[in-house]
């Protein structure tokens, strides 16, 4: 989505952003940013996570 200049003079991200840059330049930057997280592969997330055990490796209760 393109930066759009608001009537306050500033700049917003897209339709519904908020008229919260100054400058073109930084609306450009942050629309950078924001295409960048969005395009970082899933692996990372995914190899910090635990696999949840399986149902039958519960520990029954009151037997410990």
């Amino acid at each position: 989505m393109p930066c759009y200049r608001c009537s306050n003079g500033k700049y917003k991200y897209g339709l519904r952003g908020n008229c919260q840059f100054d400058t073109l330049a930084s609306c450009e930057a942050a629309e950078r940013a924001i295409h960048a997280r969005e395009n970082q592969p899933k692996e990372i997330e995914m190899s910090t996570s635990k696999k949840p055990m399986k149902p039958g490796k519960y520990p029954k209760p009151g037997k410990i």
